[in-house]
């Protein structure tokens, strides 16, 4: 019987742990998580999720001359900023990222549901500026294709926050 409070103990502290470790990721403002999902065959949607912290912290930086005052405006310059940052191309011609929309919160949301892409696109070479400022950032970058299953990516200073995958 003692043997088995003992395991218990440990498995509970164990579980606890991992649950403190995964919200430090989920809130720290070195880390965030970029997915691309293919809705169609012409369209992605993409949502980059990061901490609050860390885009005040880039919109901070990149709109210093004219300080949100509101969340609204907040929102307006975020979206301004990741569209000049994060770059989509293929076949040598930027992707538009179109209309996007900001879910405010700790963990902080910016989703544009319609990218549309080129016909016969094959490869995407996707460049995170968004969030470059921040020392030792690192982005992780899902993309999900139906034939082509998912992909990860780390991005980061060492390759520029670059990476190019297939989308067929």
């Amino acid at each position: 019987m003692g043997n088995i409070r003992i395991l218990t103990s440990k498995v509970v502290v164990f579980i606890a742990l991992m649950c403190c470790s995964i919200s430090v990721h989920a809130h720290g403002v070195d880390y965030s998580v970029l997915r691309l999902s293919k809705m169609s065959e012409h369209t992605l949607s993409l949502t980059l999720t990061s901490s609050l912290d860390a885009f005040r912290k880039e919109v901070r930086q990149h709109f210093s001359k004219s300080p949100y005052a509101t969340p609204e405006e907040f929102n307006e310059q975020l979206l301004a900023h990741i569209k000049k940052t994060l770059l989509l191309t293929g076949e040598n011609k930027q992707i538009a990222l179109g209309e996007g929309t900001v879910t405010l919160g700790h963990e902080t949301s910016v989703v544009f549901r319609s990218v549309t892409l080129p016909k016969n696109l094959r490869k995407i070479t996707l460049t995170n500026g968004a969030v470059k400022d921040i020392y030792r950032h690192a982005t992780k970058l899902i993309v999900t294709a139906e034939k082509t299953g998912t992909q990860t990516h780390i991005l980061n200073k060492s390759n520029d926050f670059t990476a190019t995958f297939f989308v067929e």
